[in-house]
């Protein structure tokens, strides 16, 4: 395939790749220190997709199922229409609907190999219901409303990512400064997923195209370095949210994110997340670090993780030799209000 065979669409993203790529050489040139370096679980997974270094346009044509090394999702899971599966896929995005309102609803776009069950015209997969379900809680928690009434609210999403969340929300909330800080790596995935998406959405890289307030002021998504993250004081935040890795963080990188918001004083902090990872030995648990700056509410949202939406209801079990007792590893809704 040569770049004269990409769609539209396609070639924005393969111009987005190529620009992603530049700016992740010139950040990784740059020292660091040991807070900063990859979790023992983020090191082994960056050497899985260490091959989007050298993508070519094939591989960028079909990004999403890439994103598989970040998410654990697969395409070829939704290439049968199993009707079993779907139904109950179907049930789950009903009950989300009914919870938080259509409004919220935002289903996987189709470019880029977009993927899932098709429901009500769209497509629907695991990470669309993820994020509607981070949408939901978030409107429980009054989180969404705050965000949606503000004229110009700054998200800072720590981990980003392939970019979906930042898609969902930027969908619905146009005129928001998104943030993402992520390891630079990723940024293959969600700078030219959404450039080739929203392709009016101004992009910049903190520490190449922007140093000061000036250079973001105008932008719609900001892509951040974890190496520089507390350039984010200054952006004056309405709300952080995590999704799914500070769970597979060190615990000081977790504590550092959220004295980030604080300094911030960000007034808001949205987490979907375990306690930790199954196999992370470097975090306690997620919610006490974030309970140290922040006053901590549970969010209702439904009675199963939604890693449960493609299966039948059953019975928990504790399976032996693989996850100690006292370890909860169920998905918890928290929402963090600065005191």
């Amino acid at each position: 395939m040569t770049t004269a065979d990409l769609t539209p669409v396609e070639s924005r993203a393969w111009d987005a790749y190529q620009r992603a790529r530049a700016a992740i050489a010139h950040v990784k040139a740059a020292p660091t220190d040991d807070v900063a370096s990859p979790s023992e679980y983020w090191a082994e997974e960056l050497g899985l997709i260490d091959y989007m270094a050298e993508a070519t346009p094939l591989i960028v044509r079909k990004l999403r199922h890439h994103a598989f090394w970040i998410t654990g999702l697969r395409a070829y899971d939704y290439r049968v229409q199993d009707d079993q599966r779907r139904d109950l896929f179907k049930k789950r995005l009903h009950a989300l609907e009914a919870l938080g309102g259509r409004d919220l609803i935002v289903p996987e776009a189709e470019a880029l190999g977009g993927f899932g069950y098709r429901i009500d015209g769209g497509l629907y997969n695991l990470d669309t219901i993820k994020f509607l379900e981070v949408l939901v809680g978030m409107r429980l928690a009054g989180v969404y409303e705050a965000l949606h009434a503000a004229e110009r609210p700054v998200i800072v999403e720590v981990g980003g990512g392939w970019g979906g969340l930042a898609y969902q929300i930027k969908t619905l909330m146009p005129a928001a400064l998104y943030v993402i800080i992520d390891l630079p790596e990723l940024f293959v995935f969600s700078s030219v997923y959404l450039a080739a998406l929203l392709p009016a959405a101004r992009q910049v890289f903190w520490g190449v195209d922007a140093n000061g307030v000036d250079d973001w002021r105008d932008a719609d998504i900001v892509f951040v370095p974890n190496t520089l993250a507390d350039a984010v004081v200054g952006f004056g935040p309405l709300a952080m949210l995590n999704v799914a890795s500070f769970q597979e963080m060190t615990e000081a990188q977790v504590e550092g994110y959220v004295s980030i918001a604080e300094r911030s004083r960000c007034p808001h902090v949205y987490s979907l997340n375990r306690d930790r990872s199954r196999y992370n030995r470097q975090l306690g648990s997620v919610r006490d670090v974030i309970g140290r700056r922040y006053r901590l509410d549970d969010v209702a949202v439904l009675d199963t993780d939604y890693t449960k939406a493609m299966k039948k209801p059953s019975r928990k079990k504790q399976q032996e030799g693989v996850a100690p007792a006292e370890l909860d590893l169920s998905y918890r809704h928290v929402a963090g209000t600065l005191p």
